[in-house]
């Protein structure tokens, strides 16, 4: 995990299919300012008690989910959200990213980094 690095851009308002492969065992999968529905787990349809709007799954051992997610409106290329599971531990190995949200059209020119001192998760 790198505070000043921004692995995702997303237009705001955007809805994008995100594929999260769970290659350990069991823990949760969340996303920050967003909203998700399961589109598949394992390539079939999720149960019923899984449907609706998430921010937040559960991913079983091994376990491959397809989400809707929907990003909010708000654009700013400084301010990064977060997605990650619920294990700190896997910070460091793929399962913590940043993403922001930037107006509709500005995704290629948005920064790919962030000046430390604009870091919405720094102490203060």
């Amino acid at each position: 995990m790198d505070m000043s690095r921004i692995d995702e851009v997303v237009p705001a308002g955007a809805t994008e299919v995100w594929a999260v492969d769970n290659i350990v065992f069991s823990h949760n999968f969340h996303i920050h300012d967003a909203a998700f529905t399961i589109l598949d787990i394992n390539g079939k349809p999720p149960p019923a008690n899984m449907a609706g709007w998430k921010d937040t799954v559960f991913l079983g051992n091994h376990a491959k989910v397809t989400l809707a997610v929907k990003f909010g409106t708000s654009a700013d290329p400084l301010v990064p959200y977060v997605y990650h599971c619920h294990l700190l531990r896997h910070e460091d190995r793929g399962m913590m990213g940043q993403f922001t949200v930037v107006m509709p059209g500005t995704e290629n020119s948005a920064p790919r980094q962030i000046p430390t001192e604009h870091s919405s998760h720094q102490p203060g």
